[in-house]
């Protein structure tokens, strides 16, 4: 195989190299592990590989599904301890991975970590930390609303990529960007308002990227080593993460960090323990209690879950109680059912970014598993 480069790295005869070897192929932060991580214990449920579950194009068998849907790997716990653990041949347990916008929820808890330490404000306007932003979209949002995505501005999110995300994409350096293409804040600075926020949920990746520039503001240092200090030290990461950078330095806070599959799930682990001292409690419990189910059933994903929120960048299905979720293209999944004690961490290379059948099956696979836990 040719090595990918910045023009074909997103294709599917390169994915499953690449999105393990991103920092390969783009300039990263590193988000730093401590000195000593987080142990797991291991009870090892052998009836989870033989499974079946209902998957859109009918019953499936865990294992063969894991082996032909192009996943990388799949880390079930249940309370304390790995009861399932499956990585495609030659990944690592050391290795890493993109998650894609499961980063979503991680910058998110990064901004729940400042509430505690920092005294950040999710009422305040974006202004407040960023007057920079003041003549754009964001000039009159709230952290709320970036939180929510709740922010009404001009972008489409179209993966084919459309023009949209193709600018975008040159402004984080996912492309070979023209000579003259803005830098990330540039590109944030320069988004024009579409209509009211606060109304329904859109989404659009730009404004988590904005919400990791408040990170930035507010902590007063770069995110990744921020993310170190306010998370993944206090979590008992096992292994260093990264997050892709632009030439100025600032951070793909929407969708560019790569982290080992055992410490995506030590992240679900934080979500489910009410924020193990490091998230500001208050802060999680509101994730899992409040949001506006309107803004949702009006917004661009409605048809996905019947009855689902989105709050803080995360999703609740609203099917099992207390069941939370972050998501992301080419197959990433961060699965939390509080009430059963569970969490499932999905990694995967699809061939196609966004296919709905493809996250439903994924999804449907983490229920089936988390119930059987009960």
């Amino acid at each position: 195989m040719t090595r990918p480069d910045l023009s074909n790295w997103l294709d599917p005869d390169h994915n499953r190299w690449s999105l393990r070897n991103a920092r390969e192929l783009l300039p990263t932060g590193e988000v730093a592990a401590p000195a000593h991580f987080r142990s797991l214990g291991h009870a090892i449920d052998s009836t989870i590989s033989n499974m079946t579950f209902e998957s859109n194009s009918g019953s499936r068998v865990v294992s063969e599904f894991l082996d032909t849907s192009r996943s990388d790997s799949l880390t079930v716990i249940k309370n304390e301890d790995i009861v399932f653990e499956w990585r495609t041949p030659g990944f690592a347990e050391n290795e890493v991975h993109l998650i894609f916008s499961v980063t979503k929820s991680v910058t998110s808890l990064l901004a729940g970590a400042l509430v505690r330490e920092c005294g950040l404000d999710v009422n305040a306007p974006v202004t407040k930390y960023v007057p920079e932003i003041a003549k754009s979209a964001f000039g009159d949002a709230t952290v709320r609303n970036l939180l929510d995505m709740t922010v009404s501005m001009k972008f489409v999110e179209d993966y084919t990529p459309g023009p949209d995300v193709r600018d975008y994409r040159y402004s984080v350096g996912w492309y070979p960007a023209p000579w003259d293409a803005p830098r990330l804040h540039d590109f944030l600075a320069s988004r024009e308002k579409e209509g009211e926020h606060g109304q329904r949920f859109r989404y659009l990746s730009p404004v988590t990227d904005m919400l990791g520039w408040v990170t930035e503001a507010v902590s007063g240092m770069p995110y990744h080593r921020a993310l170190s200090q306010f998370i993944w030290q206090p979590m008992g990461a096992e292994f260093a993460a990264n997050i892709t950078i632009d030439r100025n330095g600032s951070p793909r806070a929407a969708g560019g960090l790569s982290t080992s599959p055992r410490d995506l799930a030590r992240v679900g682990m934080l979500v489910r323990d009410g924020g193990m001292g490091a998230v500001d409690a208050e802060y999680l419990n509101d994730v899992y209690t409040q949001g506006s189910h309107e803004q949702w059933a009006t917004g661009d994903f409605k048809d996905v879950f019947a009855n689902g929120i989105y709050r803080s960048c995360f999703y609740k299905p609203g099917v099992d109680p207390g069941v939370v979720m972050g998501i992301g293209i080419y197959g990433q999944m961060l699965y939390v059912d509080r009430p059963r004690g569970v969490v499932i961490a999905k990694q995967s290379s699809w061939a196609t970014p966004d296919e709905a059948v493809d996250h439903d099956d994924a999804y449907l696979l983490c229920r089936t598993i988390a119930r059987s836990l009960s």
